[in-house]
């Protein structure tokens, strides 16, 4: 019993030094984007990691996932961040979380504040101890197309003798 005790110890231990992986990550990034930080989003993932914001196909490795970021936070500042995981799994140096975002970001000219919706999905790998991102992907629902246009009514249908 006592050894049963003092392994779940240790795994326990061995867990918090090891950190949860890409969800350490998210709470890094939250901060750096609530900050403005182009800078510090930009460490935080792998030199070739590739990236899938809602607003461009790709930006893949370090000078193009910067060089989104600065666009983005060139107009806007976020207000507010919230993740709601639906999955998260970690083995090794692998870790990987899916869920649901919303961003309330307010743009630097004026304005309203606006709010996004979107799903994501995150994978991260340990190197040289340190968790980076490798993927992550953003998306947003595209909006349902538009009703049918009004058209002449569909003819009655005729009893057939």
């Amino acid at each position: 019993m006592k050894r049963a005790i003092l392994s779940v110890a240790g795994g326990l231990f061995a867990a918090s030094l090891l950190g949860q992986g890409v969800k350490d990550l998210d709470k890094a990034w939250i901060k750096a984007v609530k900050a403005g930080d182009a800078d510090g989003l930009t460490k935080l993932y792998a030199a070739d990691a590739v990236m899938y914001p809602p607003d461009e196909v790709q930006a893949k490795g370090t000078d193009a996932i910067r060089a989104s970021y600065q666009k983005m936070l060139s107009t806007m500042n976020v207000k507010d961040m919230q993740l709601n995981y639906d999955a998260f799994r970690q083995a090794g140096n692998t870790s990987w979380a899916s869920g649901r975002f919303t961003m309330t970001m307010e743009p630097k000219s004026g304005g309203a504040a606006q709010t996004m919706e979107g799903r994501f999905t995150s994978v991260a790998e340990r190197k040289n101890g340190k968790w980076m991102y490798v993927s992550d992907h953003a998306s947003v629902p595209m909006a349902p197309p538009p009703p049918p246009t009004s058209a002449a009514p569909a003819p009655t249908p005729t009893p057939s003798s």
